[in-house]
């Protein structure tokens, strides 16, 4: 019986895949390889299907699921070799998996023979995602039967060695360049990085003002008399000295056509007049609109508000049937404000989101299309202010958590105010302090990026940060309606997150309406908050907002700022990362070496890399290396293993300092010689290039004194002739390479 997601691949992909030996769908033994991720197969199945590699793709996916390696990492593999092979098929002509030759296709792709506009990321990424499914697949193979293999093996992509194409496979220089952009960006977004928490604060509390006006206006609205609409009011912007006042006008549906009647058709304010379609009183909805600002003090610029321009150009939704020079138009006007890099082809939407409700009035209710009609007739900015609202305060939260903690993306996903995710800490006091009473700290408890266990791990925050909790929690009670003290609803981890099969539905703070935010949806929400502080690297390259660079803005701002030690910052942002992993191995090391000792059996790197196998639930176990990279590990190790001698030191190769020819075999193994090579130091490969140079200038000296010497027996030998005869010596008759030399010397005519 097959897996329930796998069998929507039946009769779409060969028999011997989908009934692929030692995989989930393994009909002989179910139950016993993990089955394919659901999401996976929904892809292959949507995408990868029809095409001459959907079989290999699906094979591939299956062994890595099977050798038990992370859901979105199998994921991130497919979803890039599919695209790799959907652009390098036309480009090289082929049309069916037989075409494909890997050493060949892959080498020319990885010098830029084929599709040169791809970007060496590009190249680069393709052939680790290729090459991490083939080593896969290989070591699959090499487990089967006979006949299995036999059967499975035209379905597996074909191995390239990496000998093969050395040099050309530059993921050094790829993270490097990574790693030199990172920093760029970052150092453009550390001077300016309490400006950003100060803007964020500040815009959020002006749209909070503006949210409290209206709704102020609104309750003027349900008195016994209402006052008619549209209702003008306005507020004075500023703390303490008010600075402008900020004029709004409050329509419904019905008020705003009969003050336009002149810019709508004759239908529309019939419908009107007589409360029908759009406008009966169930879909005779209120809106905003801001008039204007007006300064009531100096001659300072308007500040007005910070999202007007976004409102008038339809940033914040996407309208349907927009024209290609609408569109030129929008992309040249985001990239002038650093969303994406000049001149590239791909749109950038930075204020999009599927979720209805946030950042612009949704569609399900009709209000997105009105309100989209009705801003063409006015002259002020008709604000969706519940939606902006909620945008705001889910912002500065994300902006507080990721300047503050240095928190992921994907650990702020998962916080939600329940208790065993959000605890209450007492501490003791400082070693050294003066106020010796425990301090009462607050955490969330959150999996953290490289933790492989269901292990949560602690996140503390501060006074602002659980201020701004309380803020977002009642703007999600009033948006859902609960009663105080009631819990928010029961929402599921957003299902197109990579990480999303490791977690359950919860009530996840980052919810909007009854849907989980993604990562795209919180980004979203910052750059709403800070659009118009516009970040550039020294070179002038537009640097767009990321959660990762303030996190990494967070952490240089730590060092070079707040003059936190550099190893501590280190520490506090890696431990959540490696931390988990270092303890994973120490922990198994040392129940590997218990049941060790317990079956009497030695103590060594390899005994305990196969028990931790056996005794680890995911079956992983640990490497050797993992062993000997762990100073604890390593520690417990060498305590209780059972050799105790010394390794002898492994033979220094020869620095050929003496003068002695070094020996090259021309039928050796050439890999296993590169190979060789690379674990030689500096000094060593120098001191080889010159015995390498010292023998080949011998060489050259003997095969001129040996032709020297054949032409003086040549000369010996024959009787005199004119001067303008010359006579050319045969290097290939006395068996030494021909380089060219040709000897001025008269030689006989044959």
């Amino acid at each position: 019986m097959l897996p329930r997601p796998w069998q929507r691949l039946a009769g779409r992909i060969a028999p011997e895949v989908l009934h692929a030996p030692q995989t989930g769908a393994d009909p002989l033994r179910p139950g016993v390889w993990p089955d394919v991720h659901e999401r996976l197969v929904g892809y292959l199945d949507r995408n990868c299907v029809g095409t001459p590699w959907a079989d290999h793709l699906a094979l591939a996916a299956a062994v890595m699921t099977a050798r038990r390696r992370d859901p979105s990492t199998v994921r991130h593999i497919i979803l890039v070799l599919h695209p790799g092979f959907r652009r390098l098929f036309p480009a090289l002509g082929l049309t069916t998996m037989a075409d494909w030759q890997a050493d060949r296709h892959l080498l020319a792709s990885l010098r830029g023979e084929v599709l040169p506009a791809d970007r060496q990321p590009v190249r680069t990424a393709f052939w680790k995602a290729d090459n991490a499914a083939t080593r896969q697949l290989m070591r699959w193979l090499q487990t089967l039967p006979d006949a299995d293999r036999d059967r499975a093996r035209p379905f597996a992509l074909p191995v390239v060695s990496a000998d093969h194409v050395e040099g050309f496979i530059k993921a050094g220089e790829v993270q490097r360049q990574q790693q030199e952009t990172r920093k760029a960006e970052t150092d453009a977004l550390v001077p300016q990085f309490a400006a950003i928490r100060a803007e964020a604060h500040l815009r959020h509390t002006r749209l909070r003002r503006v949210h409290q006006a209206c709704h102020g206006a609104l309750q003027d609205l349900a008195a016994p008399q209402p006052p008619p609409l549209p209702r003008a009011f306005s507020y004075d912007e500023g703390d303490g000295l008010a600075h402008e006042r900020l004029h709004f006008r409050l329509w419904d549906r019905r008020s705003f056509v009969r003050a336009h009647a002149e810019r709508y058709g004759p239908e529309t304010v019939a419908d009107v007049r007589t409360r029908s379609g759009p406008f009966q009183d169930a879909r005779n909805r209120r809106f905003l609109e801001f008039v204007q600002a007006e300064r009531l003090a100096s001659d300072a610029p308007l500040e007005g508000l910070w999202f007007e321009e976004l409102l008038r150009r339809g940033l914040l939704h996407r309208a349907p049937g927009m024209s290609g020079a609408d569109v030129a138009a929008e992309q040249a006007w985001l990239r002038a404000w650093g969303y994406g890099r000049p001149g590239a082809t791909r749109h950038v939407a930075p204020f999009l989101s599927p979720v209805p409700g946030l950042l612009s009035w949704s569609r399900a209710t009709g209000e997105s299309r009105f309100n989209r009609v009705a801003q063409t007739k006015t002259a002020g900015v008709l604000i969706p202010v519940d939606s902006l609202w909620a945008a705001a305060t889910f912002g500065v939260l994300a902006i507080d958590l990721f300047t503050t903690t240095g928190m992921r993306m994907n650990e702020a996903m998962q916080i939600r105010l329940t208790p065993e995710a959000f605890v209450r800490l007492v501490m003791p006091a400082p070693p050294g302090a003066r106020d010796s009473a425990p301090r009462i700290r607050y955490a969330f408890r959150l999996i953290p990026k490289g933790e492989r266990t269901d292990t949560p791990h602690t996140f503390f925050i501060g006074r602002e940060t659980m201020r701004l909790l309380v803020v977002v929690a009642t703007m999600l009670a009033e948006h859902y309606g609960l009663a105080p003290g009631a819990p928010l609803p029961t929402v599921a981890f957003n299902p197109h997150h990579g990480r999303a099969h490791r977690f359950g539905p919860v009530p996840y703070l980052f919810q909007y309406p009854q849907r989980h935010l993604s990562d795209v949806d919180i980004t979203a929400c910052m750059r709403f908050l800070l659009h118009g502080m516009v970040f550039r690297t020294r070179d002038g390259k537009p640097v767009v907002l990321k959660a990762h660079l303030l996190r990494h803005a967070f952490a240089t701002h730590a060092v070079h700022v707040e003059k936190i030690p550099v190893d501590i910052v280190g520490e506090w942002l890696q431990q959540q990362v490696y931390t988990p992993r270092r303890q994973r191995t120490v922990d198994l090391v040392r129940h590997a070496v218990e049941a060790l000792a317990t079956a009497q059996r030695a103590v060594s790197l390899a005994s305990i890399a196969s028990t931790s196998k056996a005794i680890d639930p995911t079956g992983r176990g640990i490497s050797t290396s993992a062993i000997l990279g762990n100073p604890e590990a390593r520690a417990h190790y060498e305590r209780h293993r059972r050799w105790s001698g010394t390794r002898p030191p492994r033979p220094t190769p020869r620095a050929w300092a003496d003068g002695t020819r070094p020996r090259v075999d021309a039928h050796r193994d050439v890999a296993r010689a590169r190979q060789r090579y690379r674990r030689w130091t500096k000094g060593l490969l120098i001191e080889r290039l010159l015995a390498v140079e010292r023998a080949y200038a011998d060489q050259e000296e003997r095969w001129r004194r040996v032709n020297d010497e054949l032409l003086a027996w040549q000369l010996r030998a024959a009787p005199a002739r004119s001067d303008r005869d010359s006579v050319r010596a045969n290097p290939i008759e006395v068996g030494v390479p021909h380089h060219g030399y040709e000897s001025p010397v008269a030689h006989r005519g044959d």
